[in-house]
């Protein structure tokens, strides 16, 4: 069954990008690393502490809240969405990654922004001594530089409170305000760039749908993968993931972690989440589990906020690319839908965006939701380059 719910199973994958220049035998790119202080502000972010109290004590008491979140009679999402909403600003510091052409100047920059579980490193992807899964090296042979970073709360960024904090709204004024950089010139020594074209996957795709509300004109076009408009409940859907304190189950990885940063919690998680069999190498599997990151529960309760906003005033081109079998948007079968002969699911994803002419979608076969470590990503970036160019852009 399929609902426009908020769900905190529009994860994404990921894989932390090395720091320094790429140095592979069919790169493309040259890629550098970088932090930067990214000062924005919101006035939608939700008082979420006033309804699911403060990071839980323990793991059994996340999963008793979530059980009494969904729980027959349940008012909790109800009392979320009705939330009241507050102010939130500040300076965080975000780590980047940015990749350009080895030759030549870039015909423009793809900002990326990655979904839950995922960091910066979902769109450069490297396995197996090939860039073939690289986002990244698909757009600097074509001509493009890439700009990917981990999102408020990921990796290697800031960490502030993962409740009422790091939340979708005040990561969308973050990203409008990275976009304004690129076109300035003024985010590192990156340079400037007349033409800035958004790129989302999951969480990253919904993150786009707000900035094409609350600012229109930030990108000159949306390439939205992982997404449609609709979210899967049941057992491909929330309990799928089962949302684990990321300090209790990778105590490795993120002792330092708050107990509202949390994650899936194993290898098999992350195959009914992310994966679609037998399209991909056990390599790529092992690398998705072993760098995975982690999400906030802010992040997981708040991710509905763009979906309930209007895009009247957005007319850029949009690209939806999905994978045929992703679970968490398609219920694992994105040709099963409503709409009529000739439709998938990623045509609902048109009404979100009523005033835009130049709309497409791309269902990529035989693939799960990480679309990125599948052996038909490579194909996948192909199609996105030739949108982008067919838009002439």
């Amino acid at each position: 069954m399929l609902s426009n719910v908020a769900l905190f199973l529009t994860l994404s994958s990921l894989v932390v990008a090395a720091p320094g220049t790429k140095r592979w035998t069919d790169s493309n790119a040259n890629c550098k690393t970088f932090y930067a202080d990214i000062e924005a502000q919101t006035d939608s972010n939700l008082d979420l502490a006033s309804v699911i109290g403060p990071p839980p004590a323990s793991q059994q008491a996340l999963v008793q809240a979530t059980i009494d979140q969904f729980a027959a009679g349940s008012t909790v999402m109800a009392d979320i969405a009705n939330a009241s909403k507050i102010d939130v600003e500040g300076i965080y510091s975000l780590w980047f990654e940015y990749c350009e052409p080895k030759e030549g100047k870039p015909k423009g920059i793809f900002q990326t922004h990655h979904g839950l579980v995922g960091n910066a490193g979902y769109w450069n992807v490297l396995l197996d001594g090939k860039t073939d899964n690289s986002f990244a090296e698909s757009a600097a042979a074509a001509g493009w530089a890439t700009l990917s970073y981990d999102r408020l709360g990921v990796g290697r960024s800031a960490k502030p409170d993962g409740t009422n904090v790091v939340q979708i709204a005040l990561e969308t004024a973050q990203s409008i305000v990275i976009a304004e950089k690129l076109r300035e010139g003024s985010l590192d020594s990156v340079g400037s760039f007349e033409t800035v074209v958004g790129v989302g996957h999951s969480y990253g795709s919904a993150l786009l749908s707000g900035v094409a509300s609350v600012a229109p004109d930030t990108f000159d076009a949306l390439i939205l993968t992982g997404f449609t408009a609709n979210s899967t409940t049941g057992p491909l859907g929330l309990f799928a993931f089962q949302s684990t304190i990321a300090s209790v189950a990778y105590p490795d990885r993120f002792s330092a972690d708050a107990n509202d940063y949390v994650i899936t919690p194993s290898v098999s998680n992350d195959q009914l989440g992310f994966f679609h069999y037998p399209n991909y190498t056990q390599s790529a599997l092992d690398k998705f589990t072993a760098t995975k990151g982690e999400y906030t529960l802010g992040q997981q309760n708040s991710i509905s906020g763009p979906f309930s906003l209007t895009r009247d005033n957005f007319t850029k081109p949009v690209f939806v690319v999905t994978g045929e079998n992703d679970a968490p948007f398609c219920a694992a079968n994105c040709y099963v839908t409503s709409l009529g002969e000739g439709k998938t699911q990623l045509d609902t994803a048109k009404d979100l965006y009523p005033s835009v002419s130049n709309f497409d979608t791309y269902v990529v076969p035989a693939t799960g939701h990480g679309i990125n470590f599948h052996t038909t990503a490579y194909e996948a970036y192909q199609r996105i380059v030739k949108f982008v160019t067919d838009a002439g852009l």
